[in-house]
């Protein structure tokens, strides 16, 4: 999935989540999934691609953390 597509999928699935009140765990959990293919993109880039503010690019950034440690221990 190229990274425009990935974007548009995360900001969808983000949008579906904020229905059931559940946006902030959707969105860690997609850049979890996702993190070896959006550790090149721009945190503000990311942010405002799928339609939250700049300042998530914070939780984007702890989301790639997390992937990497993830990887690390190979859980």
């Amino acid at each position: 999935m190229n990274q425009s597509k990935l974007l548009n999928h995360i900001k969808d699935e983000v949008a579906k989540a904020a229905l059931e009140k559940n946006k902030d765990g959707v969105n860690m959990y997609l850049v979890v999934k996702y993190a070896e293919q959006l550790k090149d993109i721009h945190p503000i880039e990311f942010s405002l691609a799928i339609g939250r503010n700049e300042s998530y690019k914070t939780e984007f950034a702890k989301g790639l953390k997390l992937a990497q440690i993830i990887k690390e221990r190979g859980l």
